[in-house]
């Protein structure tokens, strides 16, 4: 009788040893792939800039660095605010996740949604997003994408930015500003 419960205590331990790992048991020290939420809609954006004006590739290409937010959504009554999320790259590829606050005081009223693109010039300038120590100046403001715009960008403490409306509408004589926040992708 003893060597059948030994028997059955050693098959039933080789079974959980067996089932446990297999079940999603913790297996510590081994890598885990953790999926990375990417924002929607980036290379839909990208290509409605690039078929806007097809002067935009370079600056794709060029630039230190750039963000695409597929959609800032703002709206304001006397104060207003707005907000999107998006996406960093370097040299072309995905670095992290963007998002974008602004806020603004003055006459205005309304609503709209707008697509919007910011080229970093240098690594130095770029460095700052990264670093989230960037913020847009008084003087940078983004400029409607219109054909032929981008072939005559000029960047303005090191950052060009472009918005491509979408829907809405919005009058306003206001002042703000907006900021990006960044997160590394893991």
């Amino acid at each position: 009788m003893t060597f059948r419960i030994s028997t059955l205590m050693v098959l039933g331990g080789l079974t959980l040893c067996l089932v446990v790992p297999a079940c999603g048991g913790s297996q510590k020290g081994q890598p885990t792939a953790e999926k990375v939420e990417r924002v929607e809609g980036i290379d839909d954006t990208i290509s409605a800039f690039k078929a806007k004006d097809a002067s935009f590739t370079p600056l794709f290409t060029q630039s230190a660095g750039y963000v695409v937010l597929p959609e800032v959504g703002e709206g304001a009554l006397i104060i207003g605010g707005g907000h999107g999320s998006g996406e960093a790259y370097e040299a072309g590829g995905y670095i992290g996740r963007v998002s974008l606050s602004e806020v603004t005081v003055g006459a205005q009223i309304g609503g709209q949604a707008y697509s919007q693109v910011v080229f970093f010039q240098s690594p130095a300038d770029f460095k700052k997003l990264k670093d989230n120590t960037f913020e847009f100046s008084a003087e940078v403001s983004a400029v409607a994408a219109e054909d032929g715009v981008a072939k005559n960008a000029k960047f303005k403490d090191g950052v060009a930015t472009f918005i491509l409306p979408k829907k809405g509408l919005m009058a306003a004589a206001s002042v703000g500003g907006q900021k990006l926040d960044f997160t590394p992708a893991k």
